[in-house]
């Protein structure tokens, strides 16, 4: 395995624990190693080495280098990509069976929280549907492909996305025939075709904070007659609200999801309590409130509103004007779950957009419930990089 010595930055971030590094970083040129190489990063003052794959065909200013290990004293002429590639892989996977419902269908691996950045891999029982953004993973794809067959069973499809793929300069190859997926989640049957997945399929995200919905549920001495899930996709919120009780849900997406959502009522058991409105979901809000239709449980998950820190501002006005028209909806003493997946608003910028369009609506609020991510997407801290989910569950005082 190649050899390269660390420039003075590269080594301050190295100390630092950062794991990602421009091509400044590193003393030697990156020129001619071929897009995907795994190295080794070494340092005179370092007791350590490191293990990192490089892109050099990305722009200097951009990060090229993905640091994935340190290799305390380890013998390098063993060191092996594919080993650590399996390795990762084992523990993600067993680190999942340890929790109860994720045995089957979870996230089964999640990036850089299970350190293979750009490796996205999600199980849907005897399908596993994976996504690859970087190309010191791309260039091992048939092995991780073969590794996650042996190690679960499941058949595996590769779903790329090609804008994530243009910068790393990545192949775009022809998508796989990816058959319909089926999921179990909290006690729900969900199906999903192929021709309407979006990303690597389904959101399992917030699959602890749907569980807490129907918990919560359960404990309120209040019937909710009414119930809407905005931006629904496959409906795993709305159907979560009426396995906590609610009489009825109105599903709302500006993508044709009446298939999965009919066929998620029907297997559930809720034929006859839910219906599927193709909107775009600011127009449906709008028409709501103009004809003073009010819901005394919402649900509000919409899309990422900002890809890059650039886009903060736009994502954070987007929020506040969706936020305040879903305020105008909701009816006195109503339950309201906002989440969002946006990775460039925090937590705490998140719970203060939502309660200054509160006091524009002049709506008084009680937070009964703040949540993140599922277990299948692991972080080390609040702070953490990879901690992107949030959801608060708020009850109208008005």
């Amino acid at each position: 395995m190649r050899v390269l010595n660390l420039a003075k930055s590269g080594l301050n971030k190295v100390r630092a624990h950062q794991k990602e590094l421009k091509q400044a970083d590193i003393e030697d040129s990156l020129k001619s190693i071929p897009p995907g190489e795994w190295c080794v990063l070494i340092h005179p003052t370092l007791t350590t080495s490191c293990l990192c794959f490089i892109n050099s065909m990305v722009e200097e200013k951009y990060v090229s280098v993905h640091v994935v290990d340190t290799l305390l004293g380890k013998d390098l002429s063993n060191v092996s990509a594919e080993n650590f590639i399996a390795q990762k892989l084992d523990q993600s996977i067993r680190r999942r069976k340890m929790f109860r419902g994720y045995e089957e269908t979870s996230r089964l691996f999640y990036g850089w929280a299970d350190g293979l950045p750009g490796l996205i891999a999600d199980q849907f029982n005897d399908k596993i549907i994976v996504q690859i953004n970087t190309s010191g993973i791309d260039r091992h794809r048939e092995f991780i492909k073969q590794t996650l067959e042996n190690f679960t069973g499941s058949k595996v499809y590769f779903l790329d996305n090609q804008k994530y793929r243009e910068k790393e300069f990545l192949p775009v190859y022809e998508n796989e025939n990816v058959p319909d997926i089926f999921i179990n989640e909290n006690g729900l049957k969900f199906e999903l075709r192929s021709e309407v997945m979006q990303k690597v399929g389904f959101y399992y995200d917030h699959r602890e904070n749907r569980q807490q919905l129907i918990y919560l549920l359960s404990r309120l001495n209040k019937t909710f007659h009414s119930s809407v899930d905005l931006f629904c996709y496959a409906g795993a919120w709305g159907l979560a609200s009426l396995k906590g009780g609610a009489e009825h849900c109105i599903f709302v997406d500006q993508g044709d999801f009446s298939t999965e959502i009919q066929k998620a009522l029907s297997i559930n058991g809720f034929s006859t309590k839910g219906d599927f409105k193709r909107s775009d979901v600011f127009k449906f809000l709008d028409e709501m409130i103009a004809n003073k239709k009010t819901f005394d449980l919402i649900l509000c998950d919409p899309p990422a509103f900002a890809k890059s820190q650039s886009q903060k501002d736009q994502a954070l006005e987007g929020y506040s004007k969706l936020h305040r028209k879903v305020f105008k909806t909701a009816a006195p003493y109503a339950l309201i779950a906002f989440s969002s997946c946006t990775h460039y608003v925090g937590h705490e910028e998140f719970q203060k957009n939502i309660l200054e369009a509160s006091i524009r609506e002049n709506r008084k609020l009680q937070l009964l419930y703040c949540g993140m991510q599922g277990w299948d997407h692991p972080v080390a801290s609040l702070m953490d990089r990879a901690n992107y989910i949030k959801s608060y569950f708020y009850l109208l005082e008005n």
